[in-house]
């Protein structure tokens, strides 16, 4: 049984959840509800950086970064089929798996900054990371043809990406300028491994 250390709350682990509903690992992961915060909860001693998502492999193995687990998990238990095996391609698809997770870096960036005290809090850096989240959505839309038909690795990432974007920071209108990337996440979100894992459910 592998284990993934986890939070509902948490996008990056989503996208690691949803890969394992989208080839059927349900049964064969434990998901352990982890805050990366506490220092007294042995995490730290698991994964030294002390962040989530963090599979521990049936190898004993640790696995972090949660393109690196989604790409573990789909090589090999689902036999690469949720990224393109074609070189060029593959690397496109990778690149995009990149720009959706800067994108939510950003909108993380955002939830971090509003942690601090209010007197410490920059509303000019807001703003930035905001613009930055805009401009990759931007990309993303512009990008859709190479992942938009089916289930893969991009798709995950860029719904999870989206739909926390969305879940955190409703009054910003990130989809408005862009419907048709509206519409496939309409789409897309229907799926039962994306539906199960929505943000505000419980982990699952």
């Amino acid at each position: 049984m592998m284990k993934l250390y986890c939070s509902a709350n948490s996008p990056y682990a989503r996208k690691v959840r949803v890969v394992i509903h989208e080839l059927g690992l349900v049964d064969q992961v434990e998901l352990i509800d982890t805050d990366p915060r506490d220092p007294d909860n042995g995490f730290r001693e698991i994964n030294p950086l002390s962040k989530i998502p963090a599979l521990i492999a049936n190898s004993g193995d640790l696995i972090i970064d949660s393109p690196v687990i989604c790409e573990y998990l789909n090589d090999i238990y689902g036999q690469g089929r949720l990224l393109n095996n074609e070189p060029a391609k593959g690397w496109k698809m990778r690149s995009l798996i990149g720009l959706s997770d800067g994108t939510l870096d950003a909108g993380m960036a955002i939830r971090v900054e509003g942690l601090r005290p209010a007197h410490l809090q920059s509303e000019d850096w807001v703003n930035a990371q905001i613009a930055t989240a805009k401009r990759g959505i931007a990309r993303l839309e512009q990008e859709l043809e190479y992942y938009a038909q089916g289930v893969n690795l991009v798709a995950i990432s860029v719904a999870c990406t989206l739909q926390w974007l969305c879940f955190r920071y409703g009054h910003v209108d990130w989809l408005g300028p862009h419907p048709r990337l509206s519409q496939w996440l309409s789409q897309f979100g229907e799926r039962p491994s994306m539906k199960i894992t929505a943000p505000g459910q419980p982990l699952k």
